[in-house]
């Protein structure tokens, strides 16, 4: 059962930005203890609309309903932790567990996933090879 339930997509998407940027600041804290690494986070999402709302409250009448909670994002982006990035849907890889998507697009997203894992930063088709 879903404890909140939103009423618009910018309002889910940022909603699921805050949820993100506890999860990894707190990775961060525990990451930086065992290595002493103190970076910059980058957390991607494909709405613009919430990603505005990260950085300041410009739709405050719109969105006054939003529990406070979901606001501590907010402070982690001003502190500098987190920086929340525009992502283009075409080249998203969360969509292929989200949405239907058709096989050219799955396979294209899959080879994206693979090779962020690895660090490579060219996608090759080996259909071209």
């Amino acid at each position: 059962m879903q404890p909140v339930v939103a009423l618009s997509t910018t309002e889910a998407e940022y909603m699921a930005i805050a949820e993100a940027c506890k999860e990894s600041v707190w990775l961060k804290g525990l990451f930086a203890e065992l290595c002493g690494d103190d970076s910059c986070i980058n957390l991607f999402c494909d709405s613009q609309s919430a990603i505005c709302l990260t950085k300041d409250q410009m739709f405050h009448e719109r969105t006054k309903h939003i529990d406070v909670k979901y606001h501590y994002v907010r402070g982690v982006v001003a502190q500098g932790k987190l920086k929340v990035c525009k992502i283009s849907t075409h080249d998203n890889p969360a969509d292929m567990l989200t949405k239907p998507v058709p096989v050219a697009k799955f396979f294209h997203l899959y080879i994206l996933s693979v090779n962020r894992r690895l660090g490579i930063r060219k996608v090759v088709n080996p259909r071209r090879l």
